[in-house]
């Protein structure tokens, strides 16, 4: 009956563009893992929309003018904890500038920071969700680099040993991309503190620091460079952020700044094993802007390599500008050795037992990844199983409508 009920749902015009709720299953393609608040932003113009739609096909177009893209993404958590990672100072989105901090978060001389218990037992629980070894003991090291909302001058992350490692997420693609299953790569998962941010003058002449979200918790998840598409980069995302939110680690609204992907690009020859340099993409607020950012950016850097001028393509960080739907450069990127990273020597080492990880396993739910194989088990097609699984505000309204006839049958 409930399938029978969702069909009719989705085909029937009686829910027409406007109908609120039902509007997600009507509009682009990516509407299956937008978000509840992305659902309400400004609506795109219709040309973006048809370049969403035409992602896929553009990305197997560039195979064959013989190069492949290889992309990795780095995805920051925002955890929902009561305070921050090393002081008693809350964080509430959206308080007054500088309202929620402490000499510790701001990092004043003599202050000593004292890990959030909470931030351990969510990167055990994000750890284990996606199918990571859980590291026993693992430490804190200090990341050395100077920016205006980094008061410290270094940030306390971790480094050589993180809380988890060497995991891998399982996907489904949605129909009308070609569906199938993936699965990629996780690298690492590490527990880490975020920096302020700078709030910029509209004339651009001077930019002003609020440092509430400084000490903010953070997760790091590193994929594996397994992704050849913006359309599996922004499915990967959005994974991400629906096993979080089945987890109740965050919240994974993009648009707050809680879920954060910066996405590494590069290109090759077809057939060549050695990566290309990689070019890193910033400043992504949705899934489809990760889409298109990544399919903007494996063609310039193609045309560049067709163009025999691939000694232009350099390893720094670019921004992706919306309304022009092109990238530009931010600056160079660092390497690993302009960090020089070392043992954080006022933090313990974080030391697990398997108790405490069993009685965190065991207190987990059920990830979208089980639900959509059951509901597969079930006989339902894999269009319903990700219309079903990956869309929370769906299987809400699903059970109170089946619940409201259940009712009114009764009477």
């Amino acid at each position: 009956m409930a399938l029978t009920l969702l069909r009719g749902i989705r085909t029937q015009t009686l829910f027409g563009a406007n109908a609120g709720l039902f509007c997600t299953t009507r509009r682009h393609p990516l509407a299956h893992f937008t978000t509840r608040v992305e659902s309400v932003q400004t609506s795109e113009p219709k040309s973006v929309r048809k370049s969403i739609q035409q992602a896929t096909k553009e990305a197997a177009e560039h195979k064959t003018q013989g190069f492949e893209a290889v992309i990795g993404i780095e995805t920051h958590v925002q955890l929902s904890t009561i305070t921050k990672a090393f002081c008693s100072c809350p964080y509430d989105y959206g308080s007054q500038p500088n309202s929620t901090v402490c000499p510790t978060c701001m990092g004043h001389p003599g202050t000593l920071p004292v890990l959030n218990a909470k931030v351990v037992e969510c990167a055990v629980k994000l750890g284990l969700a996606l199918n990571c070894e859980i590291s026993m003991t693992s430490k804190f090291d200090r990341k050395q680099y100077f920016y205006p909302d980094l008061p410290k001058g270094y940030q306390i992350s971790q480094f050589d040993i993180p809380i988890a490692e060497k995991g891998y997420l399982d996907l489904d693609i949605p129909m009308e991309f070609g569906g199938g299953h993936r699965r990629f790569g996780v690298t690492r998962v590490h527990m880490e503190e975020d920096a302020g941010k700078l709030l910029h003058s509209e004339s651009g002449s001077f930019s002003q620091v609020d440092l509430n979200r400084a000490g903010v918790p953070l997760l790091e998840i590193v994929s594996e460079p397994d992704m050849r598409t913006g359309i599996e980069a922004a499915e990967y995302g959005a994974e991400i952020q629906r096993v979080v939110r089945y987890l109740g680690v965050g919240n994974g609204n993009m648009q707050e700044g809680s879920l954060r992907c910066d996405v590494n690009v590069s290109v090759r020859p077809i057939g060549q094993s050695e990566f290309g340099t990689k070019v890193e993409i910033k400043n992504m607020n949705s899934f489809s802007e990760i889409s298109r950012a990544i399919d903007y950016e494996i063609s310039r850097q193609i045309l560049l390599h067709k163009e025999s001028q691939a000694d232009k393509i350099v390893q720094e960080t670019r921004l992706w500008d919306e309304s022009s739907q092109k990238t530009f450069t931010m600056r160079k990127k660092e390497g690993l050795a302009d960090y020089r990273y070392f043992p954080e020597p006022d933090l313990p080492e974080v030391v697990l037992t398997s108790d405490y990880i069993d009685e965190i396993r065991n207190s987990m739910p059920e990830l979208p990844e089980a639900k959509r194989r059951r509901y597969e088990n079930m006989g339902l097609s894999m269009q319903d199983v990700i219309f079903l699984a990956n869309d929370d505000i769906v299987i809400i309204f699903c059970i109170t409508l089946i619940f409201t006839l259940s009712c009114m049958l009764c009477y």
